[in-house]
């Protein structure tokens, strides 16, 4: 390509260019900062770059073909070797054609054959006569007169072949020619450089002069031979043409096709077709770190076909390699932030996951930057390639990212001889590189290179794209302050601000937040990081809040606890960026320990308003290890559980990620020895379960019946493998509970023969990963019956089929707390046609309490009771127990009646669970004749199943509301006789009996704990709370109860619970000895255990009754808002009104009525205050 490596344009960029930097702006700035800047020895290095410009690619000879050594290393033209005057070197053909003549005289038999003797040999010039001949048609016009000249002149001198003489005439005129370049040439360096220097344009007609040579000479012999190409066969064009219209079209996926098809017919690909082929890959490849290896199969088979790369295959290669590097870092750089943010967690210095360490090497291994500057020097070298303006940009700012500043420059030399209008958006690379470095002379040098070009924009010249002077202008100051010359950067911007005026205000933040922010966060010097960041004007403007989030979320990860807080405390929660600095922060949290503060950014990330994406895998992590480590397991797994179905709902390709995720969390506990406390499920939640897996009345109540059967997808149905997993997850067959794992192994083995369950299997295989905590393995089967039984909504069988499983969905959701995700399959279930099966809608009732932020939970249950009748399902027993049960609590005695009374009508016989929740709710509300009713009409029930919990609640009635000690044993005798084992609630019940009530008879009471060790069991805390209990405050024997407290504490065998710490304080408070229990509560705080709403309730009380208000405040608050109950409520407003502070004890039940309490519960407290519902108005108020 002469017309790009022309003498012309070296001599342009080498002086004219290298003179004109002394003259910009950034010179003078320099000489400011530096005096010593602008000294001959400290050239800058990007000035220099004219003088040393080529590097590498001085091996491309861009001199003249008939350039000497000594001319192409700058001697004047008076020193330059003279025009050859003697034979040229033909001495050796004078010789030979002696030694003929003298043979012929002697008689001897000349040579047959011409014998051809080499010329001296010239520097960098090695043609042939031959070659020469083919050269400039002018040339060849004159060769007959150099020829005459030639005899002419040299009559008397033997003759010499005519090839010869034409060569030497030949070289004589390209030798004249290339003076008259020269001189053109150095006329034009002049002009150019005093034009640089005046900003006068230069004159056409000598730029016209000096480029004439140059284009003549493009028709130079070694040019003929590089651009002289074999025939392309008609085929291969055709080919070519069809696959370059479909990569125009964007149709990638069918140009694998075409291209293989044109292999199989024998045709052979030009460089169009791989170009077309180069993209689909690029295009096609979800893989990244495999998309390079794919490029270079293509790449590779292209040279292996012998097919010669044309310009735009280099643009592609180059191109994507370039990007593709400028990927890699970036990967890598969020790859580090997260080592550096949640890594260190098992060793030091390690990331938290092992797929992100096996990512980083991975990505250490694949920077495609080498082949791409390999392959745009070999098309420099061999002339194919004129690269893009996006391409430089790219393989630039590659470049300058990679920290290789050599071949930056080079690059950027070339796109200046080829005169490409460069993109801006690279300046601001080079000068951050530059400055990176060390070498600020030459980061400004390139601003000034900027500058100049920006003049000339504005002057009406193309000399740059998308212009980005505010980002320019940053990194100029970015430079200075890294370098750490501050007092530069304050004159630069002062200046820059100075120069725009009025039109200051539209940069001065970018400059801010992009400049100074920026460069003293990457040094680390976050404190003048906050102070700059707090000058950018606007509280919400997008620089300032972008500005503040990135030095919480730096400062963050250097520790820097302060700083990092101050920043995060001006960023809005709903700004986008909110999550990065909150993960940041967060993790800093656990990195120092601090679990409750991690818990307040934990907050942040999962409120319901947050945007999730598969960036909140580390820090739910993260955070649900602390908080196991903390101890507080069944908190941490549910709150990372809960986020890792939202991730997974957004992002379904996560899965591998968050099962990770979960093995880190499970690999903590199990080297820890940390079990799930939910695995015990307790015989309440059980029970809501087990109904819901053997539902008698999905079926019915989701599909209408239809006439058609058919299943289109019953040939490959295995009924008897179904069977099987069924037994699994039931536990039949005389195994002891369900065996899901099994079940999976058996489900997976049917699938790889190619075979699938029945679709009620896929249900169960929903509900047991459901039961087992495993929401992404519910995701799973849902995903492979997608697969394996696709929807098809006009086969009743299938929709009755998927109605199940939907079905099973929902109930999975709710059960694991994700309403939201529930709602979402209860409308797909809405759009076939169906609806979830009524139990489903009872799981809606008895998941209430940790799903909604309502505490009138009676009135949300009748909601979704009215919402299921709505949809058409017919109630069942679990239901109504779910909504009696909830009902029960509010103590709505007449729903609770109500209910069970149209469930009579129903004809849905209520079971022992159901009588045991009205019987409860009776007892609550002191109705003992209707509930001793019911209770005998619930044992004489011919299917009833003994349970112990309406027991329970009857004993408790007699124990606490009636005091009637001789009911509570006899309803325990009824208990044993039925069979029915006592659990640790009726134990503990008879101990309550025993020591409370009238006889008080401490002995027997002693004797139901023998009786519990007798049984191979171990008392529970709770049993010898009741003894502390009973001691301390029935018979008032201080001592007694604290050695029981004492004793228990003191086994280690024994876990100590709250409820030992809250009989003890009863006790206290009952013996008017509260001021002795301020070490007890320091005990409390060792053990880790947390201060209770009753246990407030007590001290609440026995503060007031010492007249010390301001101590009982302290409990109150030290309990948190979300944790307490109505009874805090009450104790505190009973505090503040028996000290006469009326006004506080109003804000207390203000608080109360916010937090929306049913009625009943209410009016209670209102009470105190004198005015019941009347006076909830005048509260609020």
């Amino acid at each position: 390509m002469p017309t790009i490596f022309g003498n012309l344009h070296q001599a342009l960029f080498r002086q004219g260019i290298a003179k004109s930097f002394g003259h910009g702006y950034a010179q003078s700035l320099v000489a400011v900062t530096h005096p010593h800047a602008l000294n001959s020895q400290n050239r800058p290095s990007f000035a220099r770059r004219h003088t040393t410009r080529f590097g590498r690619l001085q091996g491309t000879h861009f001199q003249s073909a008939f350039n000497t050594e000594r001319a192409a290393a700058g001697l004047s033209l008076d020193h330059r070797p003279q025009k050859v005057s003697t034979n040229g070197g033909l001495d050796a053909y004078f010789e030979h054609l002696q030694n003929q003549h003298a043979a012929g005289e002697a008689g001897e038999v000349a040579e047959e054959e011409w014998t051809q003797f080499e010329f001296q040999k010239q520097i960098e010039w090695k043609p042939s006569p031959a070659s020469i001949l083919v050269g400039d048609a002018r040339q060849l016009a004159s060769e007959e007169q150099f020829e005459a000249e030639a005899h002419a002149q040299d009559a008397d001198v033997p003759s010499v072949p005519r090839e010869a003489e034409a060569a030497l005439a030949h070289i004589n005129a390209a030798i004249e020619k290339e003076i008259e370049i020269r001189e053109r040439q150095e006329a034009l360096e002049e002009a150019v450089a005093e034009s640089v220097r005046t900003g006068t344009p230069i004159d056409p007609a000598l730029l016209e002069r000096a480029l004439t040579p140059e284009i003549e000479r493009s028709y130079t012999p070694a040019s003929i031979a590089r651009s002289a190409t074999p025939p392309i066969d008609p085929q291969s064009q055709t080919y070519a043409d069809h696959l370059t219209k479909l990569s125009q079209d964007g149709r990638w996926a069918e140009i694998p096709a075409v291209f293989e098809a044109m292999l199989v017919a024998g045709v052979r690909p030009i460089a169009g077709a791989y170009n077309a082929l180069l993209m689909s890959r690029i295009q096609l490849t979800t893989e990244k770190n495999e998309i390079v290896s794919k490029v270079r199969e293509v790449y590779t088979h292209m040279l292996q076909q012998k097919a010669i790369p044309d310009s735009d295959t280099y643009n592609i290669l180059v191109g994507f390699l370039a990007s593709r590097s400028l990927e890699v870092a970036s990967l890598k750089k969020d790859l580090e932030d997260k080592r550096v943010r949640f890594g260190g967690m098992d060793e030091p210095g390690k990331f938290m996951f092992a797929s992100q360490e096996f990512d980083h090497a991975i990505l250490s291994e694949d920077d495609p930057l080498d082949w791409a500057m390999k392959l745009f020097e070999t098309s420099v070298t061999t002339y194919r390639a004129a690269y893009s303006a996006e391409s430089y940009y790219q393989l630039i700012t590659a470049c300058a990212r990679a920290g290789r500043c050599s071949e930056m420059l080079r690059l950027y030399e070339h796109m200046e001889l080829n005169r490409v209008v460069p993109y801006a958006a690279m300046f601001p690379a080079m000068i951050t590189s530059f400055a990176a470095t060390g070498d600020l002379i030459s980061a400004v040098e390139v601003y000034d290179e900027y500058r100049a070009l920006a003049i000339a924009d504005d002057n009406g010249d193309t000399s740059l794209q998308d212009r980005m002077d505010s980002h320019i202008y940053a990194a100029v100051i970015n430079a200075y302050v890294i370098s750490d010359k501050v007092e530069g950067a304050m004159k630069f911007y002062e200046k820059i601000i100075q120069e725009y005026g009025v039109r200051a205000s539209d940069i001065k933040d970018a400059l801010v937040s992009s400049g100074f922010v920026q460069a003293f966060v990457e040094r680390g010097i976050f404190q003048d990081a906050l102070q700059w960041a707090q000058l950018i004007e606007g509280e919400n403007s997008v620089d300032r809040l972008s500005a503040m989030n990135n030095v919480a979320t730096r400062a963050a990860d250097s520790g820097d606890k302060y700083t990092a807080m101050t920043a995060f405390a001006n960023v809005p929660l709903n700004h986008p960026e909110t999550a990065t600095s909150a993960m940041a922060l967060l993790a800093m949290s656990v990195r120092q320990g601090d679990v409750a503060a991690a818990a307040r950014y934990w907050h942040v990330l999962s409120a319901p308003e947050m945007q999730v994406t598969p960036a909140f895998i580390d820090p739910a992590a993260m955070f649900a290890v602390a908080m196991i480590g903390s101890g507080q397991v069944a908190e941490g797994l549910t709150q990372c559980e809960f986020m890792f179905q939202r991730i997974r709902a957004v992002s379904p390709q996560s899965a591998e990620e968050i099962e990770e995720g979960l093995d880190f969390i499970h690999r903590f506990m199990a080297v820890r020895g940390i079990v799930d406390p939910r695995e015990m499920a307790s015989q309440v939640s059980s029970g809501p379960q087990q109904a819901f897996t053997n539902s008698p009345y999905g079926s019915t109540a989701t599909v209408p019946s239809f006439e058609d059967t058919f299943d289109p997808y019953a040939h490959n149905t295995d009924f008897k493998g179904s069977s099987m997993i069924s037994d699994e997850l039931e536990g039949s067959h005389g195994r002891k509970g369900p065996r899901l794992n099994e079940a999976l192994s058996r489900f997976r083995n049917m699938r790889r023969a190619g075979r699938h369950p029945r679709y009620i299997t896929y249900a169960k295989l929903i509900s047991a990963a459901a039961r087992d905590g495993k929401m992404d393995l519910c995701h799973d089967v849902l995903a492979m019956a997608r697969t394996d039984v696709p929807m098809l909504p006009q086969y009743a069988v299938v929709r009755y089929g998927w109605s199940s499983i939907l079905d099973a969905m929902v109930g999975a959701c709710l059960t694991m707390g994700n309403r939201h995700m529930a709602e979402q399959f209860h409308q797909e279930l809405l759009e076939m046609g169906s609806t979830p099966s009524a139990n489903t809608f009872g799981l809606y009732i008895t998941t209430l309490k940790e799903s909604t932020k309502t505490f009138d939970e009676a009135t949300e249950a009748v909601k979704i009771f009215h919402r299921a009748k709505a949809e058409g399902v017919e109630p069942s027993s679990f239901l109504y127990n779910a909504l009696i049960g909830k009902l029960g609590k509010a103590r709505r005695i007449d729903d609770c009646l109500f209910y069970f009374a149209e469930m009579r009508a129903l004809d849905i016989k209520p079971t022992s669970v159901t009588y045991g929740t009205i019987v409860n709710a009776l007892c609550r509300v002191s109705d003992e004749k209707f509930a001793e009713q019911l209770f005998d009409e619930m044992e004489a029930m011919p299917n009833y199943k003994a349970r112990p919990a309406p027991y329970n609640s009857m004993m408790q009635f007699f124990l606490t509301t009636k005091r009637d000690k001789s009911k509570v044993l006899a309803y325990y005798e009824r208990m044993v006789a039925r069979g029915i084992m006592p659990t640790a609630h009726t134990n503990k019940l008879l101990v309550d009996t025993h020591a409370t009530l009238e006889p008080v008879d401490m002995d027997a009471a002693e004797k139901v704990l023998e009786a519990i060790r007798a049984s191979g069991q171990k008392p529970e805390p709770v049993h010898y709370a009741s003894l502390i209990h009973a001691r301390g405050c029935v018979l008032h024997d201080m001592e007694g109860a604290r050695k029981v407290f004492d004793d228990v504490v003191k086994d280690h065998s024994m876990p100590v619970n709250a409820s030992l710490f809250q009989a003890l304080f009863e006790a206290m408070v009952a013996n008017h000895r509260v001021a002795d229990t301020e070490p007890i509560l320091g005990l409390m705080r060792r053990r880790g255990i947390e201060l209770t709403p009753y246990i407030a309730n007590t001290l609440i009380h026995g503060w007031a009754a010492e007249k010390n208000i301001e101590r009982a405040y302290a409990i109150y608050n030290a309990v948190g808002h979300s944790k307490r109950e109505p009874s805090t409520y009450e104790a505190m407003t009973r505090a503040f009104l028996a000290t006469e502070e009326r006004e506080k004890a109003k804000i207390v039940v203000g608080e109360m009525l916010s937090r929306g309490y049913p009625s009943a519960v209410v009016n209670k407290v209102l009470e105190l205050l004198g005015g019941g519902g009347g006076e909830e108005g005048a509260v609020v108020a």
